[in-house]
């Protein structure tokens, strides 16, 4: 099993969302809006799946492995519509003008959030697609908590970096700066993956590439026409329709990958049997 100490690492990150989501989500849980619940127990589960999926491959309990791969197609729409849900409430927040956080950083969490959507779904097709090569796939699904590593890592040092949390409000400049920090630390993590594991590990560069688009996209798009228009367009359609549209790219998403990444047929003249 490639990465045969992954379960650890992810473990870790685990750990890490818990104690960064620990004071504005998970010991509020009665408080917080629909959208963060949707988004919250959907990334939960996923990297839960993916840290199960390691100890099932490192076990060999191969079957297990590839019922809880099954129901992942199934998850990973349920993924992106939490994703949409995010979308709606920033949209929504922005557009109300009763949230003065989201008025001033509704462009950039827009970005980022869209981007992480795009990495997603790039890095969850590719997964399925090269299933059958073990060190690609491996790869491509490790990558996915990455995307997710940022936003729980951010929230630890607005917690205990003195002065960080309250230079990140609607009056501060250090928001974008500290989210900056946060996926820095992530691609020096993919810089260590890369420097052991060398091109075996390609598939963590495509998270990379992401993650630079998410850094770039929140700075420069920020004010933007098109985040603008995005979040006005959102902010007025139903939550419903924001939420469907996240769940139907994730469903599209599962069924291309599973698809593409089936056992070639083998052609008819090649199966005939001499007469």
């Amino acid at each position: 099993m490639p990465y045969a100490r992954a379960q650890y690492y992810l473990l870790a990150v685990i750990g890490v969302i818990l104690v960064g989501f620990w004071p504005t989500y998970f010991s509020v849980l009665g408080t917080v809006p629909w959208q963060f619940h949707a988004h919250g127990l959907a990334s939960s589960a996923w990297i839960i799946v993916v840290t199960t999926q390691c100890w099932t491959a490192t076990t060999r309990r191969l079957p297990l492995h590839r019922l809880i791969g099954k129901v992942s197609l199934l998850l990973f729409p349920i993924l992106t519509a939490g994703l949409a849900a995010i979308v709606d409430a920033t949209a929504k927040g922005y557009v109300a003008g009763d949230d003065s956080f989201r008025v001033v950083y509704g462009g950039s969490l827009l970005m980022i959030v869209m981007v992480a959507m795009a990495a997603y779904v790039t890095l969850y097709y590719r997964a399925l697609k090269f299933r059958r090569s073990v060190w690609v796939h491996a790869g491509y699904l490790l990558s996915t908590p990455l995307i997710l590593f940022e936003s729980a890592f951010h929230r630890v040092m607005l917690w205990y970096v003195p002065g960080l949390l309250a230079a990140s409000g609607p009056d501060g400049e250090m928001l974008l700066p500290g989210i900056s920090i946060a996926m820095s630390v992530e691609l020096v993590i993919i810089a260590v993956i890369w420097a052991k594991f060398r091109d075996r590990a390609k598939p963590f560069l495509v998270a990379a590439v992401f993650i630079v688009a998410q850094m770039l996209a929140m700075t420069l798009l920020k004010n933007s026409i098109l985040a603008t228009w995005m979040l006005r367009l959102i902010g007025h359609l139903p939550s419903a329709i924001v939420m469907a549209t996240g769940f139907t790219i994730g469903a599209l998403t599962s069924l291309a990958g599973w698809n593409d990444g089936k056992r070639p047929a083998l052609s008819a003249s090649r199966n005939a049997q001499p007469a």
